[in-house]
């Protein structure tokens, strides 16, 4: 499940208990989390959905949010792990990254509306852009914790460009600082077949937030029209039936899905390739499907083919982290209108909690 859906989903559960909703707005330099992370915490810092770090910052935070949120008011605060102080690195902790993060009581007004309206996202299966405030000068006609729906004039176009680019960016405004963030509805991994080979790609494509459908359930026909394939869905052929495939192949080349794989050698994609007498000079399928990752058991496909549609949703070639020249997360992107970022009123802090378990 995405970390998104578990916070709406306890939230929908009990939509106006105190708690603090905890966002990554910002990082500037490395960071284990990226803009748009999130954590639910329980008024009395108990219980905590979602992450903001790789495990050095949740603690801290969900002790002090609730303090620091105490006036009802949001509140941007700012961890800096590029310091030289010993309590960042007497545990190897130094990330070298300064994350910002907005803190905001769940029961507001604010926030409510945030999460009403990310629900009815999710529901409707639409993409979206949220702007959310972060810093705002009295100038300003937001204030920050505000969230945005509609965009005109300065936010229009960088709104309209983080819809189409698929991307959250931090934009500054002469007056104030805007996350705007983007929001896709869970990705659909559709897989055509009922073999027990199935079940463990539908338990690790769910385990990483991939919303499956169909599975186990292949229309005995060949007949894909009933299937909700489109072009953000991800389909995989596991049936180990030629003739079958054969019949699909076509129909789901025609609905474009980001990521369409056949199961099976090189040697019986020819043969398919023959039934159906398809151009193959004309294709984008993935067969094999999968990464070359070696091994043979169910679990072993299953996490190659995975693999493969994640490196593609992500457009990544899926090769080795050890060989590429590219960072691991793109930079985190800013647009600037402003002649120069606005000042952090509040100090910065570097402090971690260390647990052992």
């Amino acid at each position: 499940m995405r970390e998104l859906d578990a916070i709406l989903d306890v939230w929908s559960e009990a939509p106006l208990a105190p708690g603090v909703l905890a966002t990554v707005v910002h990082v500037e330099g490395s960071a284990y989390r990226r803009p748009g992370a999130r954590m639910l915490i329980s008024a009395d810092g108990s219980r905590r959905i979602g992450t903001i770090s790789g495990g050095c910052l949740e603690g801290d935070v969900a002790k002090k949010a609730a303090w620091w949120t105490a006036s009802g008011d949001p509140i941007v605060r700012v961890y800096d792990t590029t310091s030289d102080d010993d309590a960042v690195w007497e545990f190897g902790l130094g990330c070298n990254g300064v994350i910002h993060i907005l803190l905001e009581r769940v029961e507001s007004t604010r926030t409510q509306e945030l999460l009403v309206y990310l629900v009815a996202g999710r529901r409707e299966r639409r993409k979206r852009v949220v702007g959310t405030v972060v810093r705002s000068t009295r100038q300003s006609p937001y204030r920050t914790g505000d969230h945005l729906f509609n965009f005109r004039g300065e936010l229009a176009a960088p709104a309209s460009q983080t819809l189409s680019e698929r991307r959250s960016r931090l934009v500054h405004l002469p007056a104030a600082d805007v996350f705007l963030e983007y929001f896709a509805p869970p990705q659909r991994l559709i897989i055509f077949g009922a073999g027990h080979d199935v079940i463990p790609v539908v338990a690790l494509a769910a385990s990483i937030g991939r919303e499956k459908e169909h599975a186990g359930r292949t229309p005995p026909d060949g007949n894909a029209a009933s299937v909700p394939v489109d072009p953000a869905s991800a389909v995989v052929l596991m049936t180990h039936n030629l003739l079958l495939d054969a019949k699909l192949l076509p129909q789901l080349r025609k609905l474009r899905p980001v990521y369409l794989g056949v199961l099976g050698p090189k040697a019986r994609f020819a043969r398919l390739l023959e039934e159906t007498e398809l151009d193959p000079s004309k294709l984008d399928v993935y067969s094999p499907a999968g990464l070359d990752l070696g091994g043979d058991s169910p679990a072993a496909i299953a996490l190659a083919i995975v693999a493969d549609v994640q490196a593609r949703l992500h457009r990544r070639d899926g090769g080795s982290l050890r060989w590429s020249s590219r960072p691991i997360h793109e930079p985190a992107q800013e647009v600037n209108f402003a002649a120069a970022p606005l000042a952090i009123e509040e100090p910065t802090v570097a402090t971690c909690e260390i647990v052992y378990g």
